[in-house]
């Protein structure tokens, strides 16, 4: 008996010193471990001069959670490492719970200035962004392009341009879906906070949509995926789908939302090779 209770008491022990292993490594290791994901676009649509051009994309810092200064410059050097074309933010840069000093937007602004892309940087807002929009649009103006409900052409060595749309957040504000309904051949690139606005822009002329706003679950289990998401990214939430020759990209994000917590689902940087076809 009195070795059955013992053995009973090591199983507890061994169980609580995992348990307490995970919290350690999804508190302190997992949200630091940044990541680069690489993907290949190819399209016939892509004009020859935009062959082989780099787009990194990020999205999701919510600065003053998990990202301080600090690991803003981290991720900005990770950032100019690709040597970027484009880069373009799809939203919440600043957590709904952060009150920012005008001192603390300042070391933002110098951080975000160093990005060295060749052709331009753009953005979106998020939801956690409109609640704090004259901060977000202090932080972005004259480093990005914020597209609210616009499109953008870009041209690159040629006259033949892509398309660059941006969506304003879908959960906070009113949406121009009119600006979707374009007829031109161009390639055409959506940026939108929310995966789960592909359901109501799918029958549009675009080729890729390019969101964020899920962390791709941020808390994810074996087997099972993520535990939980965000509304705007119930049905799109992983980090690709291809549905009718549209394409999905999803950013697992950097900073955390709710709670400062990620596991199995580590923050990351999307890095777009296109190539014509």
């Amino acid at each position: 008996m009195k070795k059955e209770i013992k053995k009973k008491k090591n199983v507890l022990i061994y169980l609580l010193l995992i348990i307490s292993l995970l919290g350690i490594y999804s508190i302190y290791i997992e949200p630091y471990i940044l990541e680069i994901k690489e993907y290949k676009i190819e399209n016939n649509l892509i004009p020859k001069s935009f062959d082989s051009v780099k787009i990194v994309h990020f999205s999701d810092i919510h600065y003053g959670t998990t990202v301080d200064l600090e690991y803003l410059n981290k991720i900005v050097e990770l950032i100019n490492k690709q040597n970027p074309d484009i880069v373009v933010f799809t939203g919440d840069f600043i957590d709904k719970d952060t009150k920012l000093s005008e001192k603390e937007i300042a070391n933002i602004r110098e951080s975000l200035n160093k990005i060295n892309s060749k052709i331009g940087n753009y953005a979106v807002n998020g939801n956690h962004d409109i609640k704090h929009l004259t901060k977000f649009e202090k932080i972005m103006d004259g480093i990005f392009t914020v597209l609210n409900n616009e499109e953008h052409l870009i041209y690159h060595n040629d006259t033949t341009p892509i398309s660059l749309i941006g969506l304003s957040d879908a959960l906070e504000t009113e949406v121009n879906y009119e600006i979707l309904k374009k007829e031109d051949n161009y390639y055409r690139i959506i940026l939108a906070h929310e995966p789960d606005e592909f359901n109501k822009i799918k029958d549009n002329n675009f080729n890729i949509l390019l969101s964020g706003h899920s962390h791709n679950g941020q808390v994810r289990l074996p087997f099972i995926g993520a535990i939980y998401t965000p509304v705007g990214s119930k049905t799109y939430f992983d980090e690709y789908y291809k549905i009718n020759n549209k394409e999905i990209f999803i950013s697992n994000g950097i900073g955390t939302s709710g709670i400062n917590i990620r596991f199995l689902s580590k923050p990351s940087i999307n890095l777009y090779r296109l190539y014509a076809q």
